[in-house]
């Protein structure tokens, strides 16, 4: 086994002195000057970011609460609904509230409902809602029922 590896070694000796090191070769040659060539072609462009076309409605509009004048519309379809949203509107608006007070009030032809909460600070806010859309909707008429099937 011992000459086996004395062998190898000898031929792998005689094989690198056998293959000469490459020559060095000579630097290239200076290129000719650059020629302004055209810019390739442009590739496509992916289109802007376009906003989601299919974001849920909100069911507000209208000011922001402080007066009969900038009152939240509440966009409801029963009173119901309404009173749950004007709820979900004051809590995203002003967080934790506890309601202390509350009535209805008509001016203009328009209904409207006015709540006073106190806040999480302790502070009192009265908050105006248009209840117009949805005032004495208790609940909404029964679809008809759909014919029945061609004999």
């Amino acid at each position: 086994m011992r000459q086996f590896l004395v062998w190898t070694a000898a031929i792998a000796l005689a094989g690198c002195a056998s293959n000469p090191a490459p020559a060095p070769s000579a630097p290239p040659p200076n290129p000719a000057p650059a020629t302004t060539a055209p810019p390739p072609p442009a590739e496509p462009t992916a289109p802007p970011p376009q906003p989601a076309r299919f974001l849920a409605p909100t069911p507000f509009a209208g000011g922001d609460g402080s007066s009969v004048e900038q009152a939240v519309v509440v966009l409801a379809q029963t009173e119901d609904e309404g009173i749950d949203l004007e709820h979900h509107w004051i809590f995203d608006h002003y967080g934790r509230f506890r309601k202390i007070g509350g009535g209805l009030a008509s001016a203009d032809g328009k209904h409207y409902d006015v709540i006073t909460v106190e806040l999480g600070d302790h502070t009192e806010k009265t908050i105006y809602f248009d209840i117009t859309g949805f005032y004495g909707v208790m609940e909404l008429p029964e679809a008809p029922a759909p014919p029945p099937p061609p004999r």
